[in-house]
């Protein structure tokens, strides 16, 4: 745990607005002492989990943000859809699909945690 920033949760709204929400929330609440270098990295990760829980996912879904100091910033988005985001190869001229690639390129870990009410995809950032 962090002793300068603590978890915090933002409730998604499911819709076009989402991704520009997750990055203002990471504004009030990104751990600069620990994670400063990492906010690029982090912009983009949430920004891509948060579009995916939209346009793959099912509501209620939430973005939390948890500093583990020199261990790294994890980031999850669960929402309450049961489809699993995979990590697959996008075809060159493909419009889309390159999301979870673009998460695992950034991530020192990244995964996706099933569960009954739907599935929580998580991303840790390291320095």
């Amino acid at each position: 745990m962090c002793q300068f920033t603590p978890p915090a949760e933002l409730v998604l709204v499911m819709d076009d607005t989402a991704g520009r929400h997750a990055r203002r929330f990471l504004d009030e609440h990104w751990c600069r002492p620990h994670a400063a270098d990492l906010r690029p990295q982090g912009d983009l990760v949430v920004t891509e989990l948060v579009t995916n829980a939209v346009r793959h996912g099912a509501p209620p879904a939430a973005l939390t943000l948890d500093c583990a100091g020199e261990a790294g910033v994890t980031v999850r988005v669960r929402d309450a859809g049961t489809e699993l985001p995979q990590l697959r190869q996008a075809d060159p001229g493909a419009l889309g699909g390159r999301g979870i690639a673009l998460v695992d390129v950034l991530s020192a870990q990244w995964g996706v945690d099933p569960a009954p009410d739907g599935k929580t995809v998580w991303s840790r950032l390291v320095a």
